[in-house]
């Protein structure tokens, strides 16, 4: 942005990082060195793998317009229901879904796994609760932008949108920044614990993310 007169930053370790900057970038490397089984699964199967990911604050000008995927905001929005684990198991198990899940996605080691569900414990003065109760609820979440079955209503462009709480959210840039492709007009996401524990977006809080392509 040297004609802007702007330092764009670029992300050390994390995509999320971008989103506590006025523009940023996310180099194709960055996904795997803390979220490879996670973001960077997402980042590896999209139509985007290997691009430079570039996060403003801004509009950059007609000449990157073309490239523009996605433009998020805050919004005020509760969503009307929340599907139960029975429902949430039904969201994963859709073949649709299943076929657009990346093979490796939620692989943690399994020592890993024990130190995250530990450390969010911890976090929030809670008993852990079981890794794989974490995962439905991640797979439950991305299901429901893939082949949705939950629906905000008119007022908010009948956008799918996240059906769980931050916490048990992960890898929420997959459709903050559009990593895979929709024929939705718009989604509603809350942010997954990792940017929330990096107090780059507020916890719980819904963003209006317009696919703009659509």
């Amino acid at each position: 942005m040297d004609e802007q007169g702007m330092t764009m930053i670029g992300a050390k370790q994390m995509g999320c990082e971008v989103l506590d900057c006025v523009c940023g970038f996310v180099e194709p490397h960055i996904w795997s060195i803390r979220d490879p089984w996670d973001a960077a699964t997402w980042y590896a199967v999209s139509h985007h793998a290997g691009e430079i990911l570039v996060v403003s604050s801004f509009r950059l000008g007609d000449e990157h317009e073309s490239l523009l995927e996605t433009i998020f905001e805050p919004v005020d929005f509760s969503p009307p229901f929340m599907p139960s684990l029975q429902e949430k198991k039904l969201l994963v198990d859709d073949p649709a879904y299943q076929h657009r899940e990346p093979p490796d996605f939620g692989a943690f080691p399994e020592e890993m796994g024990k130190r995250l569900v530990n450390g969010l414990a911890e976090m929030h003065g809670t008993e852990p609760e079981p890794f794989d109760s974490f995962l439905l609820d991640w797979r439950a979440v991305h299901a429901n932008f893939i082949q949705t079955k939950y629906r905000a209503p008119k007022g908010f462009d009948n956008a799918p949108y996240s059906v769980s709480d931050s916490t048990h959210i992960s890898s929420c840039c997959v459709e903050l920044f559009g990593m895979f492709e929709s024929t939705e007009k718009a989604f509603l996401v809350r942010p997954c614990i990792g940017a929330v524990i990096m107090n780059t977006l507020e916890r719980d809080r819904y963003y209006l993310v317009r696919n703009v392509k659509n």
